[in-house]
């Protein structure tokens, strides 16, 4: 039966889209939509990167579940719909109901802006909101929750739009409504340990991978699980809570002028200060919402009135008196040659007020400074505990590549990270989680919190007589490490092509063993090594895969799998750049087709062209 304004849509369906960076709103997705099933709704659930923009026009019920992603970003499997969808391919969605679930961190000054973004392009669209969004911080179970319990049967009780013609007493369906009162949605129970909930694990191993006279610190770290249950497959992340270094909490006291016994409240409840800046905060950098509310403690500047009553001048070598003047305290009655005095001003409401009239300003400001820095400037102005925390991000986890599969040392999972080290204003400084595990977790005695964050996208192919092709340089190799284990432990026959790189061979070669046992037996198909200081020209790893680019198409060409994995900013984008090229060329392909082909057939349609960039 055709309907009318989104004639297309099949009776009783919803659409459920979501947009994830590490699954949650995945899993918010799937189960929206077993509970949409219960409600007599037929679900669609995918990801937004699996629909074109366009589609939108034929659904009456679309519910969108979004996490957001860095500062304010849309996760990477929402950018190209979100492109699309302000591109101005759709002008209306009239008939549309919609409503918005958005995940995000409130230590973030955008919190929550991906979902916010979508919610306020439906709405411009003349899409009908049905319910209110939800905006979630990192506990997100109870309020996704509830709303699920109370839009899903909104959406059911929203009747078909049917062609003119039908007569809408025949066409109408009992409708079987989910319990608005329904208890709030309970996490997954693949694993009792989570973010809020962390394992305390301890490590086997800890070691730099690093050559001699190499620039850089690169460890491996190998975190034992114990009884702990905790599982894993290879392309997973494992999460990792740190703490702030002990010295650097104890000046940021000093320089605060607290003893840190003071109780403050923070969002994991009240705690000594000392506690918190410790394992609560994020203190080794400045928070954007911390510096703009001082504003609200810097005082304004009173109008001082400043009049010269009397003026002597004397010689320095014999004290004789040069020049004496008494005012009679007229207005006008001044010394002669005398400038008058500009108005006092604090500098740090000055600093304050550039700081929040220009954002390239306060970026700057933050990027190089923490708290302590802070104290110099704007110290005089925190005058309670509560002042000092109010507004700092909260302390987060950090998540890394899983370098080992489950297999290879059962118990065990192992991490390639590289430590951050850098000096800032005469101060030796690190970054926090990997300054963490540096220096202050030491093999069998530290204990470290952990849980696992699994991925449902950056996975090997089922068909294990698959090829694959991975560029990981850095510690970008941390998951083609784990797929080679994987992959040679399970005897697959599917050919293996690792693209790697970094500074030096001789300094940043890592796993140079393991490569070469994998090359020796045939497990690591080939092995392009791309050295950006060895030699008068830098060469990368997009490089290689230009010289290479026949024979990776023909890979491609053959159904071979592509995997990315390394920074984003750079890396990442050189890499897809040169995969279109090397489609476009070897492909006899158009530039369009190329596009078409990669971020369409091979990320969309056939998921074999898969990225874990950060």
């Amino acid at each position: 039966m055709p309907y009318i304004g989104n004639n297309m849509a099949e009776p009783r369906s919803i659409l459920i889209l979501y947009g994830s960076q590490s699954g949650n709103s995945e899993e918010l997705a799937i189960q929206a939509g077993k509970m949409s099933s219960q409600s007599g709704l037929k679900p669609t659930v995918k990801a937004m990167d699996e629909i074109e923009v366009t589609e939108l026009l034929t659904q009456q019920r679309v519910l969108v579940c979004c996490s957001t992603w860095g500062d304010g970003e849309q996760p990477d499997n929402a950018e190209d719909l979100w492109e699309a969808a302000n591109s101005g391919a759709i002008e209306n969605l009239d008939g549309v109901n919609f409503s918005v679930l958005a995940l995000g961190d409130t230590s973030y000054d955008l919190f929550c802006e991906s979902g916010k973004e979508w919610d306020r392009w439906f709405q411009s669209k003349g899409a009908i909101r049905v319910h209110e969004r939800v905006d979630c911080d990192v506990d997100f179970e109870e309020p996704a929750g509830l709303w699920m319990a109370a839009v899903i049967p909104k959406m059911a009780a929203i009747e078909d739009v049917l062609v003119e013609t039908t007569p809408p007493e025949e066409n109408q369906q009992e409708i079987v409504v989910v319990n608005p009162e329904a208890p709030p949605l309970k996490k997954s129970e693949k694993s009792q340990w989570s973010a809020k909930n962390p394992y305390t694990s301890h490590l086997d191993q800890n070691y730099v991978l690093n050559g001699e006279g190499s620039g850089k610190e690169t460890r491996h770290i190998v975190f034992n699980l114990g009884s702990s249950g905790l599982e894993y497959k290879a392309g997973d992340a494992l999460g990792v809570i740190p703490v702030a270094p002990p010295d650097l909490v104890e000046d940021l006291l000093t320089a605060s002028g607290f003893d840190g016994s003071e109780v403050v409240e923070t969002h994991m409840g009240e705690m000594e200060l000392r506690q918190a800046l410790t394992s609560a905060f994020e203190i080794h950098r400045l928070s954007k919402k911390w510096v703009r509310g001082l504003g609200e403690l810097l005082s304004t500047p009173e109008e001082v009135s400043i009049r010269i009553v009397s003026r002597t001048r004397s010689s320095t070598s014999d004290g004789t008196v040069l020049f004496e003047w008494e005012g009679t305290g007229v207005e006008d009655d001044i010394p002669i040659d005398y400038s008058e005095i500009g108005s006092a001003t604090d500098p740090s409401v000055d600093l304050w007020n550039d700081l929040d009239q220009d954002d390239s300003k306060l970026e700057d400001y933050i990027w190089s400074r923490d708290y302590i820095d802070a104290m110099n400037d704007f110290g005089h102005v925190v005058s309670t505990p509560q002042q000092l925390v109010d507004g700092m991000d909260r302390l987060k986890p950090r998540l890394y590549s899983i370098a080992s599969s489950p297999d290879h040392e059962p118990g065990t999972v192992h991490l390639t990270v590289g430590i951050v080290r850098y000096n800032h204003h005469d101060r030796d400084r690190t970054g926090l989680a990997t300054g963490f595990l540096a220096d202050r977790c030491d093999v069998g005695d530290s204990e470290i919190g952990v849980f696992m964050s699994p991925t449902r996208s950056f996975i090997l192919p089922e068909d294990r007589s698959t090829d694959i092709i991975m560029v990981g340089p850095g510690t970008g190799i941390a998951p083609f490490r784990a797929y080679l284990q994987q992959r040679d432990i399970e005897g697959a026959t599917g050919r293996n092509w690792l693209f790697f790189g970094d500074w030096t061979e001789e300094g940043e070669y890592y796993y140079k063993e393991e490569m070469d046992d994998w090359k020796a037996r045939g497990v690591l198909t080939k092995h392009d090594l791309a050295w950006s200081r060895d030699g008068k020209e830098k060469v990368y790893v997009q490089h290689l895969m230009n010289k290479n680019g026949e024979e990776i198409w023909k890979w491609i060409e053959g159904g071979a799998y592509f995997y990315v994995c390394g920074d984003k900013s750079r890396m990442a984008k050189d890499v897809h750049k040169t995969l279109i090229s090397i489609c476009s060329e070897h492909g006899n392909m158009s530039d369009e087709e190329a596009h078409d082909y990669v971020e369409n057939r091979m990320m969309k349609s056939e998921k074999r062209y898969l990225r874990d960039v950060y």
